[in-house]
């Protein structure tokens, strides 16, 4: 987005890449950001030169980026900080890596989805604009639209209102999606709306699940994994469960206890069961990692529901526009002239 300050998503790929690869090879992470800032992706190339001032000057990688927040997706955030004090930064590039490609995949799936509803969107009001043209002109002074606009200004009207109505669409599509507050509110909302709520509920559990699983990994206490799990949802809908459900950790329960005690069926059976299972045997950032590749897989899959989704209010929108303009030009061009007539002779 050309106003957004946040990184794209490519670039945002590339960098995960090229810092998981460079780390990986032995490099500091001052070398692998002044690489960066040569050659790496053009839109992060001044911040990875700002990055590498930062850590040159004895700043750590986390506290590095709080400069730079806006910038960059919460789970992001998180997980370097989490992958810093746990010696695993490449590690931690390398999962971020394949979050945000199969994030990627999934959104041009979506797009691709979408594009013959919006097909028709277009065509519907280029044709509705074409025929109240026609009909004003061959009506004379007659106004089809009823809006006081005669000839060419009808046609004219139709698609500023038309086209006007898509852009706002498609802006508000573009700012919710660099938005990280807006987003969690969106997602709370899908996740209550029962043909909605597998798809974001798979999103969800994705971040979840490699946020608890690196966490774990890490060493990190309990209570402040989960906290953080939470935090990496970006849904408001598990937002909200973060601190109590630390609080209950801290108090001596185990996670797959606490998580079973959270309603809304934001965490399906399974879920709890291989969670109950990952603790008991002492492998649960194994089984954790394993379900954040099964619910991305699975939110991959359930991505089309979104779009059909999409797709009929699409099409919902361009039937009802139709049937209101249909509506409107029967009512200017043939009642209210056969009215006139009728009132004309007296009937």
């Amino acid at each position: 987005m050309a106003f957004s300050s946040r990184i794209p998503l490519p670039a945002l790929i590339a960098w995960c890449r090229a810092l998981h690869h460079g780390l990986h090879a032995g490099l500091s992470p001052v070398k692998v950001f002044r690489g960066q800032a040569k050659s790496g992706p053009l839109a992060v190339r001044k911040l990875a030169g700002e990055l590498a001032d930062q850590l040159k000057a004895g700043e750590s990688l986390e506290d590095a980026l709080k400069d730079h927040r806006p910038k960059f997706p919460l789970l992001f955030l998180e997980l370097v900080g989490v992958g810093e004090k746990a010696g695993k930064l490449s590690e931690t590039f390398e999962e971020l890596e394949k979050y945000f490609t199969a994030q990627l995949d999934a959104r041009k799936k979506f797009l691709q989805a979408i594009v013959w509803p919006a097909m028709m969107y277009v065509a519907a009001v280029v044709i509705v604009a074409i025929l109240v043209t026609v009909l004003a002109a061959i009506g004379g002074h007659i106004d089809p639209l009823g809006l006081g606009f005669l000839g060419m200004a009808s046609g004219l009207v139709v698609l500023v209102a038309g086209f006007g109505f898509g852009g706002a669409v498609v802006l508000a599509y573009l700012i919710g999606r660099d938005s990280e507050g807006l987003k969690q509110r969106i997602e709370a909302v899908g996740i209550r709306i029962p043909a909605l709520k597998g798809a974001y509920r798979s999103f969800a559990l994705q971040r979840f699940s490699l946020a608890l699983g690196m966490t774990h990994e890490a060493g990190m206490r309990s209570d402040q994994a989960l906290a953080l799990s939470f935090r990496a949802s970006a849904n408001l809908a598990y937002l909200r469960h973060g601190e109590p459900a630390a609080k209950a950790v801290r108090g001596g329960k185990t996670i797959a206890k606490t998580l079973t005690g959270i309603g809304g069926g934001l965490f399906p059976d399974e879920f709890l069961d291989v969670v109950q299972i990952g603790e008991s045997t002492g492998q649960l950032s194994e089984v954790m990692a394993r379900q954040a590749e099964q619910y991305g897989e699975e939110a991959s899959r359930r991505i089309k529901t979104l779009a059909m989704v999409a797709g009929g209010v699409v099409y919902g929108m361009v039937g009802v526009m139709l049937i209101i303009l249909i509506f409107r030009i029967f009512q200017k061009a043939y009642l209210e002239p056969l009215n006139d007539a009728m009132k004309m002779n007296g009937f």
